[in-house]
Order: C-alpha cells, then sequence, then structure tokens
C-alpha cells in the first residue's frame, strides 16, 4: 500500500531537484560577473545529486522496497537493475554532495572576499582531499562488487567509514566556512542583507542534513525522507531565487569592499605597516618591502623594530604625533604616522603605520630655503655696497671711476647669480634619465670645451675610456661636470684639473690643485640647509649636489689638498659595452 503514493513522491522530488539544474542554466545565460559560474555549477550539481536519489528510490520502491531498515545488498531484488544501482547509487550520490558543497563555498568565497592563494589552497586542499577518498572508496567498492579485486570485509568496512568521516568532515567544514563567511559580510557590507545571507544558505543546509538523517538511518522511511527531501528542496530554490532576483545577489559585490581594500594596499605606492597588538608584524605591503629593502616572508610575525633604523624606537613611532627619520645608508626621508585599528565591537586588535616617503618635499623646501637665503643674502649685501658706494660717488671730490668698476664687478655678480639661479632651475626641471645612453667622454668633453671658451688658462687633463655611456640626461650631467670645473678655474688662475673615470666603481673623479673649497661651504652641504650663521657663498656647490641627486647618483668632496670631487652614478644607468663603438 506504502509503494503507490512513494512513487509519485519520488517523481515529484525528481522534478523539483531538476528545478536547480534549471536555475544554473538560467544564471548562466541571465548573469554575468564574479561567483556566477560558480553558483550555477553548484546548482546543477546539488540538482543531479537528488535527482540520482529520486531514481534510486523510484527503482526501489518500483521492486518493492519502501524502507532502509533491514536494507543489505543480500536482501535486495536481484535484478540487474537494483544491483547496478546498489553499485553505483551511494559513492556516485556521494561525490556529487562533496563536489556540490565545495563549489557552493567556492562561491561563497569568491563573492564576500579576495580569493588569494591562501584561499586557494585551502579550499583546493580539503575539497580536493574530501574529493579523492570519496573517489578511491567508490571505486574500490565498484572493484569488490563486480568481482574485479579480493579485498578483506573487514579492510573494506573500515575504509568505507574511514571514507564516511573524511566526507562528514570535509563538507560539515566547507558548509560552515561559508555560513560564517556569509555572517560576516551581512554584518560588515550593508549592501549584502540578511535575507540574502539565509536565501544562499538554505539550499546547502537543509537537504544537507536531510541526508545525514537517512544515512544514520534516524529516518528510515522512504516516503519520509522523500517528502523532507522534497520540502528543504523548495524552500532552497525559493530562498535562492529570491537572493539572486530580489536582493539583487550579482548587482553588488561585497567582494569588491574586500578587494578594494586588499588592492589599495598592495597597489599603493605610500607603504604600510599593520602590527598586532604584541607589536609584532601582521603584514605589509610591497611599498613598505621596497623602502626597508626587505621581504615579507622575513618579517611578518616579527617585531616592527626589526625593519626600522637603529635611531628609530618602537615607542616613538607609536606616539599619536607623525615621526621622521631617514632609512639606514639612504638620503631617504620617511614621515611615519601611526593609527589604532580595532574591530567591529571597537576592540583593538593592533596598529596601522603609514610610512610617507617626503624625501622629495624636502628637497624642494630645502631648495626654496637655499635659492632664499642664497639670494637675498647676496642681494642684500650687495646692494647695500652698491649703494654705499653711489653715495660716495657723489662727492666731487672722489675717484668716480674706481668706484665704478666695483659697482660694475658687483652688479656683474649679481647676474652671474642670477645666471646661475636660472641654470639650477633648468637642470632641476629637466628629467634626468633618459632611455637612450650618452657616453660619459663625451659629456666630460663637452664640459670641458665649454669651461675653457672661458678660462683659457686652465689646464684640464682627462683620462676618461670611450666605452662607458649612462642614460642620464645631458643637460643635467654637462652641467654638474661645468660647474665643478668652473668652480676650480674662478677661482685660481693657471689650476691644473685632472678627470678620470673608475669603470668598476660607476665614479667620475675630477681634481684640482687650487686652495679648495672652504671647509665651512662643504659643511654647509653636509647639513643640507644653509642658516645666518652657516651659508654658502652662492649656487653653485648646490647646483652641483642637487644635479647628481636627481639621477639617484652621489656627490662627495675631499678638501685637504686641493679639491677632488667622486660623482658616483646608480648601477642600473651605466652601460659598459665594448661593442657599441
Amino acid at each position: 500500500m506504502m509503494t503507490v503514493p512513494l512513487i509519485p513522491l519520488t517523481v515529484l522530488v525528481g522534478m523539483i531537484s531538476l528545478g536547480y539544474i534549471i536555475f544554473g542554466v538560467y544564471l548562466i545565460y541571465r548573469y554575468d560577473g564574479i561567483g556566477v559560474q560558480s553558483l550555477s555549477l553548484f546548482s546543477i550539481l546539488w540538482g543531479g545529486k537528488f535527482i540520482l536519489g529520486s531514481v534510486a528510490f523510484y527503482v526501489l520502491a518500483s521492486n518493492g522496497v519502501t524502507g532502509a531498515v533491514g536494507l543489505r545488498p543480500e536482501t535486495l531484488p536481484d535484478t540487474t537493475v537494483v544491483v547496478l544501482l546498489g553499485i553505483i547509487e551511494p559513492p556516485l550520490s556521494a561525490l556529487l554532495t562533496a563536489s556540490a558543497i565545495f563549489v557552493w563555498l567556492w562561491f561563497i568565497v569568491q563573492y564576500t572576499r579576495r580569493i588569494g592563494q591562501r584561499e586557494k589552497l585551502g579550499v583546493a586542499t580539503i575539497g580536493g582531499g574530501t574529493f579523492f577518498v570519496l573517489a578511491v572508496n567508490g571505486a574500490v567498492g565498484a572493484a569488490a562488487s563486480f568481482g574485479a579485486v579480493s579485498i578483506n570485509p573487514v579492510f573494506r568496512r573500515g575504509f568505507t567509514q574511514f571514507a564516511t568521516v573524511i566526507e562528514i568532515l570535509g563538507t560539515g567544514l566547507a558548509v560552515g566556512v561559508g555560513i560564517a563567511l556569509l555572517y560576516s559580510t551581512a554584518n560588515n557590507h550593508q549592501p549584502f542583507t540578511e535575507r540574502a545571507m539565509i536565501g544562499l544558505t538554505l539550499p546547502i543546509v537543509l537537504p544537507w542534513l536531510v541526508g545525514y538523517l537517512y544515512r544514520f538511518t534516524l529516518v528510515t522511511e522512504f516516503q519520509s525522507i522523500s517528502a523532507l527531501r522534497g520540502i528543504t528542496l523548495v524552500v532552497g530554490l525559493v530562498g535562492l531565487w529570491r537572493a539572486v532576483t530580489e536582493h539583487g545577489l550579482f548587482e553588488q559585490l561585497p567582494a569588491s569592499r574586500s578587494v578594494g581594500r586588499q588592492t589599495a594596499f598592495t597597489s599603493s605606492d605610500t607603504a604600510i605597516i599593520v602590527v598586532n597588538n604584541d607589536h609584532n608584524i601582521s603584514d605589509l605591503n610591497p611599498a613598505a618591502c621596497d623602502l626597508f629593502s626587505v621581504s615579507a616572508g622575513d618579517c611578518i610575525g616579527g617585531s616592527v623594530e626589526s625593519v626600522l633604523p637603529e635611531s628609530v624606537t618602537q615607542e616613538e613611532i607609536r606616539q599619536p604625533e607623525s615621526t621622521t627619520f631617514e632609512i639606514s645608508n639612504s638620503d631617504t626621508v620617511v614621515e611615519a604616522v601611526t593609527t589604532k585599528a580595532t574591530d567591529d565591537s571597537g576592540q583593538s586588535i593592533g596598529e596601522t603605520i603609514v610610512l610617507t616617503d617626503i624625501t622629495a618635499e624636502r628637497r624642494r623646501q630645502q631648495r626654496i630655503q637655499v635659492l632664499n637665503r642664497v639670494l637675498r643674502h647676496n642681494l642684500r649685501n650687495d646692494l647695500n655696497a652698491v649703494k654705499g658706494y653711489v653715495g660716495v660717488m657723489a662727492d666731487d671730490e672722489t675717484d668716480t671711476k674706481r668706484f665704478q668698476a666695483k659697482i660694475e664687478s658687483i652688479l656683474d655678480d649679481l647676474v652671474s647669480i642670477g645666471n646661475k639661479a636660472q641654470n639650477t632651475e633648468e637642470v632641476l626641471k629637466a628629467d634626468p634619465i633618459t632611455n637612450e645612453p650618452t657616453l660619459v667622454s663625451a659629456m666630460v668633453a663637452d664640459a670641458v670645451e665649454s669651461v675653457k671658451s672661458t678660462y683659457p688658462s686652465t689646464t684640464i687633463n682627462v683620462t676618461v675610456p670611450e666605452t662607458p655611456a649612462v642614460r642620464i640626461s645631458p643637460n643635467v650631467l654637462q652641467s654638474v661636470i661645468e660647474e665643478i670645473l668652473e668652480n676650480a678655474a674662478r677661482h685660481v688662475d693657471d689650476v691644473t684639473i685632472t678627470i678620470t673615470y673608475d669603470t668598476d666603481l660607476r665614479t667620475l673623479t675630477i681634481v684640482d690643485d687650487g686652495s679648495g673649497i672652504p671647509d665651512h661651504e662643504i659643511t654647509v652641504l653636509e647639513d643640507a640647509q644653509e642658516t645666518d650663521l652657516k651659508h654658502g657663498s652662492g649656487l653653485g656647490l648646490w647646483l652641483i649636489k642637487w644635479g647628481t641627486e636627481t639621477f639617484g647618483g652621489s656627490v662627495n668632496f675631499d678638501t685637504d689638498d686641493g679639491t677632488e670631487v667622486w660623482i658616483e652614478f646608480p648601477p642600473s644607468l651605466v652601460e659598459d659595452d665594448s661593442n657599441r663603438l
């Protein structure tokens, strides 16, 4: 009597299951974007799993079997269809269950957050491991049933139990993680509502639980389990439909929030370090790795002091006020600002340290300050002198020609300072790096020719190889070389200058036998600022320093015996190709 209502019921459950497949196809044709394909695949696999179950119940019911109590292979009707179904359905159903659940988890991860290597590895490891164990169990069972292999019954039962445990643990973990991600997203991403979360949860949780009611013989009658399957599948399909169509599942993507944040974190040119409550590094972006010349793998988990210069302590950088410091073995100046990081409940979870490279800004301020100081100092002093000479010249008994010469000399100096300021501005505005390399020897030769035309008595000896070339703008480097040569020739008559180039050190050296640059001029350059008590006499040395800094080089002075200047080129800008010529 139970057979008659059971068969239509199994057909009805099969039709409901077919609705999942239809819905999966509908998603592919109707929607685009992240997660559409994975949710569609889940729906198709899930529908296929329950269609298979309905077919199994239908066949068994048609052969007089209406419940699972006492159901054993030896008690099944001895028909080919029933035997094949008993061999194929259990492992295939388990594989479809695991596949659908992990595809569902993959969709949840895609939809709610950025998928990184760790997420991919985690889902692949757990899902792949579960699927592999179930596949092996199914293959071994089928082979044993068809007599292809002989397996000890005790071992067979033990391995089947092991596979069942793996299935429960694997799928249970996937369902739990998926629900947790949906719940977190519903709380943190306002457009994604709790109703949408429930709509995505119902299709997986209710039928999954009903399946274990049957497998653990808590519900044994096919009619009861079919009714439960039908109800839960209908509820799940309705929830899935409403989540997609009414709650705009694919019209807003919660993952964009985490993707946007992560993208901003990784692609930002500003260095960012995230530390936990123990003041250990939780994460740092590529800009921070580049700034401190470290790798993320070596730093994560270590103290934040491990990446900071020795001159900066952890207490200093954690102050609410910004902290400024220089990177070790570099002229890079960094401003660090630390902010507290809290969770949704306001509890402290660490700190975020934002480190901004302010080197360019500092250099800009320095240049403004130097130009202001030099021009103001020279204009004031020289114009005061001119004013005094003019006053003296007003006296009829004064030798006006002598004072006129002094005034003309002062005015010439002021014109020279103006020209130097203009030249400095042009050097700083020029693009210092070029795509095409220029021979160092050619730029030196042009600089020597220019200086010799103004100071013909100067002796300049050049020993520079022909092959080295640099991808530095001739407008910049040649101006720097000219200023060094002119600085020596301008202050000493008949000075001898020697220019050499060290290929191994990538250094251009210029030596003169003059009186040497005054120590206070070098001190001003080293301190990188001018004050009322400490200032240079002009812009020439600043042009040398600033011009060299623009292409990432360094300049050093030795004034013990004459003046020796070293200009070191960045290795990345130097080419030493003997085949060039």
